[in-house]
């Protein structure tokens, strides 16, 4: 790709557009593992790493923002899935300790007026 010129055709311009693309998506990806809930960090993530790999074209090789923007995906996934999994893990003993289930059970009760276990029979699939 020839970037010193600024002439490009019209492939190189959209491969281009795309790299920027991934690379951007591959940024706020990470962020948002943080942030938001799983579903964005693994949409943006997702993103990024398909929007890298179309950016290089016929190329054997990635560009290095398209490398980078896949990195950043991938560890915006790798990221989220992880924290996902240690909460999931924290719950699960919460749950399982009384004194623990007790807080939650007045936590809830003083924010909704209902108790764990009332809210847990509103689950169809948990019956």
């Amino acid at each position: 790709m020839n970037t010193n010129t600024g002439s490009f055709n019209r492939e190189e311009y959209y491969m281009l557009r795309l790299e920027k693309l991934a690379f951007w998506l591959g940024i706020i990806a990470i962020p948002s593992t943080f942030v938001y809930a799983f579903l964005a960090p693994c949409i943006l993530g997702s993103m990024a790493v398909v929007f890298a790999v179309l950016s290089k074209g016929g190329n054997l090789r990635f560009s290095r923002r398209a490398r980078a923007a896949a990195i950043l995906g991938t560890a915006a996934i790798v990221i989220n899935v992880v924290l996902f999994g240690f909460t999931l893990v924290a719950m699960k003993e919460l749950l399982s300790d009384p004194q623990g289930r007790q807080q939650i059970n007045d936590l809830l009760y003083r924010q909704s007026g209902m108790t764990l276990d009332e809210l847990f029979s509103l689950i169809p699939w948990l019956k």
